[in-house]
């Protein structure tokens, strides 16, 4: 006796059955859940017994974890280390002005640096004109 097709029901001849996700379909039957296109045997992806093509098969979604230890301390670092909380304390600090920074020794030091670097005078060039008369160039 012939099987029965999966998705019609009705008797499947061996001249045009597609045996397949432990069913028996005619090959006409045996298409895409969602957009109804044509498979066979190479392009098929079967999900709960169920044939789709590869653009619409089904995504696996992932279980929701539980909150271990670990989970919560990963948890608090990726905040700490987000955008979105730097954003946030961005947002809540505008409109109040600048702080006043702490004149730390290494502010210091950095202060005496670039001080140094502005009152730097830029050297002396020798241009010889003419062999009697010379021009000094700098600042």
């Amino acid at each position: 006796m012939n099987p029965q097709c999966a998705r019609c029901g009705k008797i499947v001849y061996p001249t045009e059955k597609v045996s397949c996700l432990d069913k028996n379909w005619h090959k006409g039957c045996f298409h895409c859940e969602v957009c109804k296109m044509t498979l066979n045997m190479k392009n098929y992806k079967g999900y709960d017994k169920k044939p789709y093509c590869n653009a619409h098969y089904p995504k696996t979604s992932f279980t929701i974890v539980a909150d271990t230890p670990e989970n919560l301390r990963l948890k608090q670092q990726s905040e700490l280390q987000s955008q979105v909380k730097y954003k946030k304390d961005f947002e809540e600090s505008k409109g109040r002005g600048f702080s006043i920074v702490s004149d730390t020794p290494e502010m210091q030091r950095l202060r005496r640096t670039q001080e140094q670097i502005s009152n730097v005078c830029l050297p002396l060039y020798v241009v010889y004109v003419d062999v009697n008369v010379m021009v000094l160039l700098g600042q």
